[in-house]
Protein backbone atom coordinates (compact mmCIF):
# COMPACT_ATOMS: atom_id res chain seq x y z
CA UNK A 1 0.00 0.00 0.00
CA UNK A 2 1.27 3.71 -0.61
CA UNK A 3 0.77 6.19 1.51
CA UNK A 4 1.47 10.01 1.66
CA UNK A 5 2.36 11.97 5.00
CA UNK A 6 2.18 15.29 5.13
CA UNK A 7 4.35 17.40 7.87
CA UNK A 8 4.43 20.47 9.43
CA UNK A 9 6.72 21.64 12.00
CA UNK A 10 6.28 22.79 15.44
CA UNK A 11 9.65 22.87 16.63
CA UNK A 12 12.98 21.06 15.68
CA UNK A 13 13.61 22.76 12.35
CA UNK A 14 17.36 21.80 11.11
CA UNK A 15 17.28 18.88 13.07
CA UNK A 16 14.03 17.11 11.96
CA UNK A 17 15.40 17.91 8.24
CA UNK A 18 18.57 16.35 9.11
CA UNK A 19 16.72 13.00 10.03
CA UNK A 20 14.27 13.28 7.21
CA UNK A 21 17.58 13.50 5.33
CA UNK A 22 18.76 10.34 6.64
CA UNK A 23 15.89 8.64 7.38
CA UNK A 24 16.32 5.12 7.27
CA UNK A 25 13.14 2.69 7.31
CA UNK A 26 12.05 0.02 8.62
CA UNK A 27 11.46 -3.49 7.17
CA UNK A 28 8.15 -3.39 5.41
CA UNK A 29 8.74 -0.02 4.58
CA UNK A 30 9.76 1.39 1.70
CA UNK A 31 10.42 5.46 1.33
CA UNK A 32 9.39 6.28 -2.17
CA UNK A 33 10.88 10.01 -2.28
CA UNK A 34 10.89 12.93 0.95
CA UNK A 35 9.88 16.62 -0.87
CA UNK A 36 9.99 20.11 0.90
CA UNK A 37 7.32 22.00 -0.11
CA UNK A 38 5.91 25.65 -0.02
CA UNK A 39 2.86 25.76 1.62
CA UNK A 40 0.40 24.73 4.55
CA UNK A 41 3.39 21.79 4.77
CA UNK A 42 6.86 21.80 4.75
CA UNK A 43 7.48 18.34 3.67
CA UNK A 44 5.46 15.10 2.11
CA UNK A 45 6.80 11.73 2.34
CA UNK A 46 5.83 9.32 0.30
CA UNK A 47 6.17 5.18 1.42
CA UNK A 48 4.63 1.97 1.36
CA UNK A 49 3.78 -0.27 3.84
CA UNK A 50 2.97 -3.88 3.79
CA UNK A 51 0.13 -3.34 5.70
CA UNK A 52 -1.51 -0.17 7.76
CA UNK A 53 -0.21 -1.54 11.03
CA UNK A 54 3.34 -0.96 10.04
CA UNK A 55 2.36 1.89 8.15
CA UNK A 56 0.68 3.95 11.00
CA UNK A 57 3.65 2.76 13.70
CA UNK A 58 6.39 4.11 11.04
CA UNK A 59 4.06 7.85 10.17
CA UNK A 60 4.05 8.10 14.38
CA UNK A 61 7.48 7.09 14.87
CA UNK A 62 8.93 9.92 12.38
CA UNK A 63 6.05 12.68 14.01
CA UNK A 64 7.71 11.97 17.05
CA UNK A 65 11.32 11.98 16.17
CA UNK A 66 11.00 15.44 14.12
CA UNK A 67 8.42 17.11 16.53
CA UNK A 68 6.58 17.31 13.55
CA UNK A 69 2.51 17.53 12.88
CA UNK A 70 1.83 14.75 10.70
CA UNK A 71 -1.42 13.53 8.45
CA UNK A 72 -1.09 10.48 6.86
CA UNK A 73 -3.12 9.51 3.91
CA UNK A 74 -3.63 6.04 2.21
CA UNK A 75 -3.01 6.53 -1.58
CA UNK A 76 -4.77 4.52 -4.08
CA UNK A 77 -4.30 4.21 -8.04
CA UNK A 78 -7.39 5.95 -9.60
CA UNK A 79 -7.21 2.93 -11.84
CA UNK A 80 -8.37 1.10 -9.24
CA UNK A 81 -11.35 2.89 -8.94
CA UNK A 82 -12.58 1.81 -11.31
CA UNK A 83 -12.56 -1.65 -10.15
CA UNK A 84 -14.34 -0.57 -7.14
CA UNK A 85 -17.32 1.26 -8.93
CA UNK A 86 -18.34 -1.43 -11.22
CA UNK A 87 -20.37 -3.87 -9.82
Amino acid sequence: MMFISLLSPRGKGKEAVEYLRKLKPPKGITVQNIYVTLGRYDAVLLFEASDINKAMTFAIEVGTATDYTIETLAAVPAINLKTWLVK
